[in-house]
C-alpha cells in the first residue's frame, strides 16, 4: 500500500462555512492546494467576495453563496444550490460563529440566544443538512471548529462556553454517523489573532494575560489549523471520528 495519496484531496467537494472570517482563509487554501473543489458560504456578502477573489487571484476557482447559519431554510438552500452545482458533499467545514466577551452578571438574555442560535443551533443544521447529501454516499466528512472555552473556565465568556456544547453533539452524532463511513470531529482553537479578536487584544494587559495561559508563549494563528483541518478531511482520518484536536500550544494541559 502507498501512502502518498494519503492526503489528497482531488475530487473532493468541500463546503466552508463562515469563510469571510478571519479564522477560515488559510484552512480554504489548504484545502485548495491539497486540490479539493472549494465552495464558500458566509453571511458577510463583501467578506465573500475578498476570500473568493484572493483564493482565484492565487489559482484556484471557487463558488460562493451568502448563508445564515441560525436559519435553517437559508441553509436548506445551500444545499439545494450546492447539490444542483457538484452533485456531492465529500468535506463540510463550519467556522461560522460570534463572540461577545461580557461579565456574566452583564450578560443579557438576548445576547446568549443570539451566540446559542448561532455558534450552536448553526453548527446543528449545518451538520443536518450535510448528512442529506453524505448519508447516500455513504461517505463525508464533518468537522465542527469549537474553542478551548468549551473545556477550561475563562472568564467574560458563559454564553461562548456554553455554545461550545458543540463538542459534546459531535461525539453523538459521531456515533450514529459511524455505520455510514461519515467521520465528524470538532477542532478546538485557542485564542487566535483574527479581526474578531482585535477589540480584545487591543487592550495590552488582557493580550499579556491571554498569553500567559499559552505554554507556547504566543498566541494561535489561522495557519495554525490548517494541519489539523486537511488531516480530518482527508483519508488520513478515515477512523478517527467523535474526538475533538485542541490546537491551542498547550493551553487545556497547563
Amino acid at each position: 500500500m502507498s501512502y502518498k495519496k494519503l492526503f489528497n484531496l482531488a475530487n473532493k467537494v468541500a463546503l466552508v462555512v463562515g469563510a469571510a472570517g478571519g479564522l477560515a482563509g488559510e484552512t480554504c487554501l489548504g484545502l485548495a492546494e491539497f486540490g479539493a473543489t472549494l465552495a464558500l458560504a458566509d453571511i458577510d456578502s463583501e467578506g465573500l467576495v475578498d476570500v473568493s477573489n484572493d483564493l482565484e487571484k492565487k489559482g484556484f476557482k471557487t463558488w460562493s453563496k451568502i448563508v445564515d447559519v441560525s436559519d435553517v431554510t437559508s441553509v436548506e438552500k445551500l444545499i439545494k444550490d450546492l447539490r444542483e452545482q457538484f452533485g456531492r458533499l465529500d468535506i463540510m467545514i463550519n467556522f461560522a460563529g460570534v463572540v461577545l466577551p461580557t461579565p456574566v452578571e452583564k450578560i443579557r438574555v438576548t445576547e446568549f440566544q443570539k451566540i446559542i442560535d448561532i455558534n450552536l443551533k448553526g453548527s446543528f443544521i449545518l451538520a443536518q443538512q450535510s448528512l442529506s447529501m453524505m448519508l447516500p454516499q455513504r461517505s463525508g466528512k464533518i468537522i465542527l471548529v469549537g474553542s478551548v472555552s468549551g473545556q477550561i473556565g475563562r472568564p467574560f465568556s458563559a454564553h461562548y462556553a456554553a455554545s461550545k456544547g458543540v463538542h459534546a453533539m459531535v461525539r453523538t452524532m459521531a456515533v450514529e454517523m459511524a455505520k455510514n463511513n461519515i467521520q465528524i470531529n470538532s477542532i478546538a482553537p485557542v485564542f487566535t489573532l483574527t479581526k474578531m479578536s482585535e477589540d480584545v487584544l487591543s487592550d495590552p494587559e488582557m493580550k499579556k494575560s491571554i498569553i500567559s495561559t499559552i505554554p507556547m508563549g504566543r498566541l494561535g494563528l489561522p495557519s495554525d489549523l490548517v494541519g489539523a483541518m486537511i488531516f480530518l478531511s482527508s483519508s488520513a482520518s478515515d477512523f478517527v471520528t467523535g474526538q475533538t484536536i485542541f490546537v491551542d500550544g498547550g493551553c487545556t494541559i497547563s
